[in-house]
């Protein structure tokens, strides 16, 4: 079938959907290629584990990027051919235009979405992972890698989202003889995150794979696809959490849950800690952004009741006044239940000194330490 991204471009989706399973609703298991592939060629490894889950698999085709782009991140591992069609790791993309589709077409259920790639696919993986993390159930990348720059050190601006993935299981395979993309690269961010304190992550090296999928030993009821097959069965998105981390280095990907970002400051990070503290106070920590944007809805405070919002010590006052048109709008925009919102405002960000005793600012240096 064709796919449309929000740029308008086109693309083809190959697509299986399981038989039907009776009581158990659809879930959509989004599969991304390696470079000089496509979503036909990788589709047939991942069916029989999609009908073992009851999850439709869709693997869209990687185009051209919509804005003109060096490439030199692919072109480096895989060659000059590269600077060709590649997924956007920003994800202004069909990965995200296949997940929605899944959601309004086939009605996927959105707490049971799950990502995966290998290859240049594995890294957009990670990558819309760490950018992304609300929207899926799970995240399981094969031979990839959070950027293929790391062959020449570590990535910090990269390095940076990774510590956005301690709430996304995570399910990572590598080929112990991949000459492409080292299996050292997943294996340090597995071993970063596991410092951090990730509740579930898994860690497959197989000891022969090499770099193409074929080698690692996914052939359906092998140990491998029945590891995978009983992780993911388990694999859901979990209610919204009443505690949000999150970093973004571009607007696009600056929401988390019932907070985000804007305004994020070029070449740096933006990072906030938001929490509601009772039901009717959030408090909010927040660096290299202009601006927050709360999605607020009834679930925990009555329509008419004031929630008092406290951003780097500045207090302000806002009446919670749901609106139905809000609710179709922000459906409209995620196509996710989970993320609709009543009520949505913006707040300025009162700018935190660099030396300043905050709780953020001290988590900022513990991070960065751990993760660069």
């Amino acid at each position: 079938m064709e796919l449309s991204d929000e740029h308008g471009r086109r693309t083809d989706m190959a697509v299986h959907v399981p038989p039907y399973h009776p009581g158990r609703r659809l879930g959509a298991l989004i599969v991304l290629h390696g470079a000089g592939g496509s979503g036909e060629q990788v589709l047939p490894y991942f069916t029989a584990l999609g009908d073992r889950l009851s999850m439709a698999v869709l693997a869209p085709t990687a185009q051209q990027p919509a804005q003109a782009s060096h490439n030199l991140d692919l072109a480096g591992i895989f060659g000059s051919r590269f600077s060709m069609p590649r997924w956007d790791l920003a994800g202004q993309d069909f990965p995200l235009a296949a997940l929605r589709w899944a959601r309004t077409t086939l009605d996927a259920d959105p707490n049971r979405c799950v990502l995966t790639g290998v290859s240049m696919g594995g890294l957009a993986t990670w990558n819309l992972g760490m950018r992304f993390w609300p929207s899926f159930a799970a995240a399981v990348p094969f031979n990839g890698a959070l950027s293929i720059w790391e062959s020449f050190g570590p990535d910090a601006r990269t390095r940076a989202l990774l510590p956005n993935t301690l709430p996304l299981p995570l399910f990572v395979v590598h080929g112990g003889k991949d000459t492409r993309i080292p299996a050292e690269f997943d294996r340090e961010s597995v071993h970063t995150l596991r410092g951090l304190g990730h509740r579930d992550v898994q860690y497959v090296e197989v000891p022969d794979g090499a770099h193409g999928l074929d080698t690692l030993g996914l052939t359906e009821d092998s140990p491998l696809f029945r590891r995978i097959e009983q992780w993911l069965g388990r694999a859901r998105r979990g209610n919204q959490p009443l505690e949000i981390h999150h970093r973004a280095d571009e607007d696009a990907h600056g929401r988390a849950h019932w907070v985000a970002l804007g305004g994020i400051v070029s070449q740096r990070s933006g990072e906030i800690h938001a929490r509601w503290t009772v039901p009717d106070r959030i408090e909010i920590e927040a660096s290299g952004a202009q601006r927050v944007t709360l999605h607020l809805c009834g679930d925990r405070i009555s329509p008419g009741h004031t929630i008092t919002v406290t951003i780097n010590g500045t207090v302000s006052a806002i009446p919670f006044e749901p609106d139905l048109a809000t609710v179709h709008r922000t459906f409209q925009e995620t196509a996710d239940s989970g993320l609709v919102a009543e009520q949505v405002v913006h707040l300025d960000v009162p700018q935190l000194s660099v030396n300043e005793p905050t709780e953020l600012n001290n988590q900022m240096r513990y991070h960065d330490a751990d993760s660069i």
